[in-house]
This record gives C-alpha cells, sequence and structure tokens, in this order.
C-alpha cells in the first residue's frame, strides 16, 4: 500500500464542504436568511452580566436547564438531553443510531446538514419526494426495510414550511419499531398543531427542539432532545461532556422562566406575516407551498429568476437564501424568513414589488426617479452615488458599466443589486407585461 505524500481526509469527509450560505456584496441591514426569530428581551442580557464569575471559572452543568425542560413537558430529567443548538441533538443521534450497513430515510427537500450527518457516520440516504402538503407516509414506508435505523420527520419542514400529523407518526413508529424517529420540530411553535405530545407517546420517537427559532436564542446555540430515557442516554452519550456553556445554560433557564408571552405574540405576527408574503409571491407568478414555519419557499421557473429575486433584494438591504442548482427540488427556489415586525414587513413586500413587478424603468434621470413616490422599479446607474439614491427611493439599484462609470466593485460595496453592460441584459429576468412595453435606451420612465 503506497503511503500519501500529505494528510488526507477520511472517506467519510472526502466530498464534504463546511456550511455556507451564498452571501452577496451589497450592504446588508435586514436579515431574512436564517429563520431566526426576533430578539428576546433585553433583560435576559442584565441578568447574565450580574451573574457570578463562577459561571465562567467552572465547567457548566446542564442539568438544571434539563430539569426545567423536563417539568415544562412533564418529563423525568433522564428523557431530556441539552445540547449545542437543535442540530448538535440530531448529529449525536446519528451516531448513536446509524452507521455503515443502516440507512436513515430522509423526505426531500428538508434540512440541509442531515445528509451530511449519515454521509459522515457511513450510513445510507434513501430520499422519499416531499416537495410540499402531506407527508409522504405512505411512500416513507414503502422504503423501510430491515436495514432502517432512522426515519426523519422535519415538522415544519425546512426549507418548504410542510407538516406532518399525529397519524403519520403514529404509523411510522409502528411500522418500523427497529428504527428510531427522529422528531425534528425547530419551527413547532409556528405550527398549527404541536406535535410533541403524540411523539413522546411513542415508544421509538425522539423529539428535537431549539431556543433558535421562536425563542430568540439562535446565538446562544441551545436546543434539546426529549423522548425514552434509554434513547436519550444513548444521544447524550454520543456527544461531549460539556457541549454548552454555562451562560448559555443560564440564558436558557431565565427565558423559560420569564414566559412565553412574547413567544406567542411573535407566532401570531409570524402567522399574519406568511400570509401577506405567500398572496404577493402568488400573484407575481412563484410556487409557494403552504407553510406552518417561519418562513415561505418561493419556487421560479428557473434558478435564474431565483437568482434575480436574491440579488434584488439584497440591492435593497435584504438578505434572503438562496439555493443552488443542486439538489434538483430546490433548484429556483429562494426562502425568506418573516421579519416579525409591520415596518420590516412593508419594507420586504415593497422590495418584492419591485423586484418581481416594476412598474418604472429608469437609466440616469433623479428627476424621474424621485417621481417614483414609494412605486416600484428599478434604476439603472454609472455611480455609487445613484445607487445610494435608487435605494433610498426603494428602487432596485442597477449598476452600468462604460468609460466614465465607477468602478463595479464599488457600484456594489454602494449596494448594486448587479452591475450589467446595459438593461438588455436582465431582459430574460423582465415579467412579460413590462418586456412589452420595451427597455430604456435612454432616461425615461416607460
Amino acid at each position: 500500500m503506497t503511503r500519501p505524500a500529505r494528510p488526507t481526509p477520511s472517506d467519510a469527509v472526502a466530498g464534504l464542504t463546511a456550511y455556507r450560505v451564498p452571501r452577496h456584496g451589497a450592504p446588508i441591514d435586514l436579515v431574512l436568511s436564517g429563520n431566526e426569530g426576533v430578539a428576546p428581551p433585553r433583560e435576559l442580557l442584565a441578568g447574565l452580566a450580574a451573574a457570578d464569575l463562577e459561571l465562567l471559572r467552572r465547567y457548566p452543568s446542564a442539568a438544571p436547564l434539563e430539569a426545567a425542560l423536563a417539568a415544562r413537558f412533564g418529563l423525568d430529567p433522564a428523557q431530556v438531553v441539552v445540547t449545542a443548538g437543535g442540530d448538535d441533538a440530531l448529529e449525536r443521534t446519528f451516531r448513536a443510531f446509524l452507521g455503515p450497513g443502516r440507512e436513515v430515510i430522509l423526505p426531500a427537500p428538508t434540512f440541509v446538514m442531515l445528509p451530511k450527518y449519515a454521509q459522515l457516520v457511513g450510513a445510507t440516504v434513501v430520499d422519499v419526494p416531499w416537495p410540499g402538503g402531506a407527508f409522504p407516509t405512505d411512500a416513507v414506508l414503502a422504503a423501510v426495510t430491515p436495514d432502517t435505523g432512522a426515519i426523519c420527520v422535519v415538522s415544519p419542514n425546512n426549507p418548504t414550511g410542510a407538516v406532518a400529523a399525529g397519524d403519520d407518526l403514529r404509523r411510522l413508529a409502528a411500522a418500523a419499531p427497529h428504527a428510531v424517529l427522529v422528531v425534528d420540530l425547530a419551527y413547532g411553535e409556528m405550527a398549527a398543531v404541536d406535535l410533541t405530545p403524540v411523539a413522546l407517546a411513542l415508544p421509538n420517537a425522539l423529539v428535537f427542539r431549539t431556543f433558535s427559532k421562536a425563542w430568540g436564542l439562535a446565538g446562544a446555540r441551545l436546543g434539546y432532545a426529549l423522548g425514552p430515557a434509554e434513547l436519550v442516554s444513548w444521544v447524550r452519550a454520543a456527544g461531549n461532556p460539556y457541549a454548552v456553556s454555562g451562560p448559555s445554560v443560564a440564558l436558557g433557564l431565565a427565558r423559560l422562566a420569564a414566559g412565553d408571552a412574547d413567544v406567542r405574540r411573535y407566532v401570531a405576527t409570524v402567522r399574519a406575516e406568511r400570509a401577506a408574503l405567500t398572496e404577493l409571491l402568488r400573484e407575481a407568478g412563484a410556487e409557494v407551498p403552504d407553510s406552518e414555519a417561519n418562513f415561505v419557499l418561493a419556487r421560479f421557473p428557473d434558478h435564474a429568476a431565483a437568482q434575480w429575486l436574491h440579488d434584488a433584494l439584497a440591492g435593497l438591504g435584504i438578505a434572503v437564501r438562496l439555493f443552488g442548482e443542486e439538489p434538483p427540488e430546490l433548484c429556483g427556489a429562494v426562502r425568506i424568513t418573516c421579519p416579525g415586525n409591520a415596518n420590516d414587513l412593508t419594507r420586504v413586500l415593497h422590495a418584492l414589488r419591485s423586484a418581481l413587478e416594476p412598474g418604472a424603468l429608469i437609466v440616469e434621470d433623479r428627476l424621474a426617479l424621485a417621481c417614483l413616490e414609494g412605486q416600484p422599479g428599478w434604476y439603472f446607474t454609472t455611480t455609487a452615488e445613484g445607487i445610494a439614491a435608487a435605494r433610498a427611493a426603494g428602487a432596485v439599484p442597477i449598476g452600468l458599466t462604460g468609460p466614465e462609470a465607477d468602478p463595479p466593485e464599488a457600484l456594489v460595496a454602494a449596494g448594486a443589486a448587479r452591475v450589467v453592460s446595459g438593461p438588455d441584459a436582465l431582459e430574460g429576468v423582465l415579467p412579460a407585461a413590462v418586456r412589452a412595453q420595451g427597455l430604456p435606451s435612454a432616461p425615461r420612465v416607460p
């Protein structure tokens, strides 16, 4: 056997890349790409500032938070394990229950890290399509074999927002008693029905929840798994002994003690915002599956159309999640997090109209830009100053190249959605009704 000349990755890691969300170069001040909830009460930080320094000096214990969560769900503390985010609990579960020769059934598309966790432990992924709508229980059951080690149900599903029902979980658990049922409820607070009680009544199910979404503590990295004590003990054993920091445990305890009134207000806001975003996107021609999460997924005819929406919103200071051309079921898709407040929702709805239904296409005409008066439009300019003016007016800012133009990198840094040679370069992403009016070659409002 030939010895390699340098270190090489294991077979499990070879071909994997680190998780990374594509970022636009324009300045962003409204991030709607990560599905975080709104900020928690500021009093949480004040309480942390007054904490004893032993909280930092000593290795942490998650036992107090596990006890508090056990009381909240009516469980024994042995049925709860607190982890560094819900994804830590999921990865531990894959290590505990999967490996070479075992299969995991994943409805697709779903949480992007699950196939990676499977690859890292050498398990075989069995995909079952779930583009939206009802959970594909019959198809999942048809995929169960003696080698099935886990069946994953993410509900509401990320990135579609589709949900499973209690009967789906019962059927899956009964038909595959040899497999662990992974019930990921990271977005469960936003759903119409909480599946936690159903899942906790099943002998082979684990429930995964998080403080990152509705509770607004994504930066604290706090998640947890609930279930039968024996299953939880294996998940606990598969992780590091001090995975969650002392400050994060203290924040979690304080967050629970403060109650969930603000969480319930946030959920009510999300449900209204979901409806508004869905209605506008469908009217603009996107395919939007019904969502019960704090986001909506918009599918467009091709990747170029989705890329344009991502770039146009970035030009207006808004980051959304663009999916690549792989996997195929997400090609042409953009996910938009509900902003969680009325002012930001108004801004997002206007930005979507400007990107997808521009009423005006203007080239280097500040007077015409001023006359937009809040109407949706695109503004083409060769200067960073013009880009800034377009952003201020709520028009999608598009940089133009040319002998007298500012450098492309300066235009993007100022906030340009794209830098192109002329308006005709964007003809392919214009709505048909606007394209019929003709593209401007001189300053004008059509």
